[in-house]
Formats: structure tokens, C-alpha cells, sequence
């Protein structure tokens, strides 16, 4: 489950609309933050932190933040706006929409009954040149203090 020492998955997601694709950078470092589903009151509690610290991130020397969710990317390009200054922001929404970005980090979840089959555990991922250096997995997927952008933002 998201360790470190994991290599980033070579997988395409989408941002924004269909079809535009986005891989992960494989030089400098970044952060990489699975939440289990857009507009969720957890994940949308949580992920106002990273786009509220962008800043204090790029002077820690991040490259740049990415919010991975297994949801469809008119879903998380919605989700993005719905934030206070998130159209604005740089924090890149991403859209796994099958799911494939999240079976390669080990990531996943059985949520039926709720949100679907597949989703993402919550976890926050810092990644150096390709390489997890550092990993924050929650206990519970709806708890919301281990990956938060001030923990995180505390380790760099």
C-alpha cells in the first residue's frame, strides 16, 4: 500500500475534460493525495489544505500537488472549481477514471454499498524523482489527520 521505495505507475489520467492526459512528472519532487471519491464531505473537508498551502508546498520545494480520485474528470474538474480559489489554484485535479493509477499504487478500496466498487484509500504520497520518499496512509478511509496538508506540509 503506497510504501516508500514505490515507483510512481506509468498511467495516464485525465484533467479537465476527456482525453486530456496527464502523467505524473517523473523529475523533481511532488505530492500525490488519493482521496475516495469527489464532492464526499471527508475528501472535501480534506483537500481545501492543499490547495489553501500550494504556496508554503512550492517553498518546501514541491513541484507541484496532485489529487488523484477514482471518479470521472467532469466530476473532479466540478470538484476543483467548487473550491475557494480553486479554479485559480495549481493543485492539479486528476481524474483515474478506471481506476488504473489507483491499482498500481496498491491503493485500492472495496466501497460498495456506498460509492462503487473501486476506490481509492486516503493517502498522501510524497514522490522524488519517480520514488515515494514518504508515505501517509489513513486507518480509516474517512478519517482525515494523517494525510492532511499540515501533516504533510510538517515532514517536508
Amino acid at each position: 500500500m503506497v510504501a516508500v521505495g514505490f515507483s510512481l505507475p506509468k498511467v495516464t489520467l485525465w484533467e479537465d475534460k476527456p482525453n486530456q492526459n496527464v502523467e505524473l512528472p517523473s523529475q523533481g519532487k511532488i505530492i500525490v493525495v488519493g482521496v475516495p471519491g469527489a464532492f464526499t464531505p471527508p475528501c472535501s473537508s480534506h483537500v481545501p489544505g492543499y490547495v489553501a498551502n500550494e504556496k508554503a508546498f512550492e517553498a518546501k520545494g514541491v513541484a507541484g500537488i496532485y489529487i488523484v480520485a477514482v471518479n470521472d474528470v467532469f466530476c473532479t474538474a466540478a470538484w476543483k472549481k467548487s473550491f475557494e480559489g480553486g479554479e485559480q489554484s495549481k493543485v492539479h485535479f486528476l481524474a483515474d477514471w478506471n481506476g488504473q493509477f489507483t491499482k498500481a499504487f496498491d491503493a485500492t478500496f472495496d466501497a460498495s454499498g456506498l460509492l462503487g466498487p473501486l476506490r481509492s484509500k486516503r493517502y498522501a504520497a510524497v514522490v522524488e524523482d519517480g520514488k515515494v520518499t514518504k508515505s501517509f496512509v489513513e486507518d480509516e478511509v474517512t478519517n482525515v489527520g494523517v494525510t492532511s496538508a499540515d501533516n504533510v506540509l510538517k515532514s517536508l
